[in-house]
C-alpha cells in the first residue's frame, strides 16, 4: 500500500499540471491509435471514462464512435447502491452533470447498463500508473477494480507514456489491462 501511496503522490500533481495544449496533443495521437484496434472497431459497445485532472482527453474519439452509432457508456455514482454503476450516454452537451469527486458523470435518469450486457464491453480505463504487464494503478478507491471484475472485454489502460512504470504494485482486487495505449503507441501486455 505504501509504494502505491507514494506513486500517487509522485504522479498526480504532475498530471494535475499538464497544459491544455499537451493534453490535446496527447488525446488526438491517443484516440489514433485507439481507432486502429480492431477489436474496439469490431465492438458495438464501449465504457469509458470522462477526463479529469489531466487525464488524457479522449472525447473526440467517443464523440465520433457515438455518431458511427456505438454505444458508449460512463461511470456513475449510485447513492441508493452505494457503489459505482455504468450509463450509456448519446450527447456530450446534455447528458452529463457534475458528480462525486467533481467528475462529470451520466445524468441520473439515464438507466444503468445491466450487469450482463458490461460483461463482454471493450473498455478503456483510465490510471494514475501502468507497467507493460497489464498492472493499472488507480486513485485508490477500486471504482474501476470492481466495475471490471467478472468481465470478458478488452481491457486498455488509457494514459501519458511518463505514467509507465516498471511493475506497479498489485493486490488480489486489482484488474490487468490487456492493451495499453499512451500518445506514442499501442502495447500489447504480456
Amino acid at each position: 500500500m505504501k509504494e502505491k501511496d507514494e506513486i500517487r503522490r509522485l504522479f498526480l500533481p504532475r498530471r494535475r499540471t499538464l497544459g491544455r495544449d499537451f493534453i490535446g496533443r496527447a488525446g488526438v495521437a491517443i484516440s489514433v491509435h485507439l481507432g486502429k484496434i480492431r477489436k474496439i472497431d469490431e465492438s458495438g459497445r464501449i465504457a469509458a471514462f470522462y477526463p479529469s485532472d489531466g487525464e488524457p482527453d479522449i472525447t473526440g474519439f467517443l464523440k465520433e464512435q457515438i455518431i458511427k452509432g456505438k454505444e458508449v457508456c460512463f461511470p456513475r455514482s449510485s447513492r441508493a447502491e452505494k457503489c459505482y454503476e455504468m450509463a450509456f450516454v448519446a450527447d456530450f452537451e446534455n447528458d452529463f452533470k457534475l458528480g462525486d469527486f467533481r467528475i462529470m458523470e451520466p445524468l441520473e435518469g439515464i438507466p444503468p447498463v445491466p450487469a450482463d450486457v458490461l460483461e463482454n464491453i471493450s473498455w478503456l480505463v483510465p490510471g494514475v500508473a501502468f507497467d507493460f504487464n497489464g498492472g493499472r494503478l488507480g486513485h485508490g478507491k477500486g471504482i474501476f477494480d470492481r466495475l471490471l471484475k467478472g468481465t470478458s472485454g478488452i481491457k486498455i489502460g488509457i494514459c501519458y507514456d511518463w505514467q509507465i512504470v516498471d511493475a506497479v504494485p498489485a493486490g488480489a482486487d486489482d484488474i490487468k489491462m490487456d492493451f495499453i495505449v499512451t500518445e506514442s503507441g499501442t502495447r500489447v501486455c504480456t
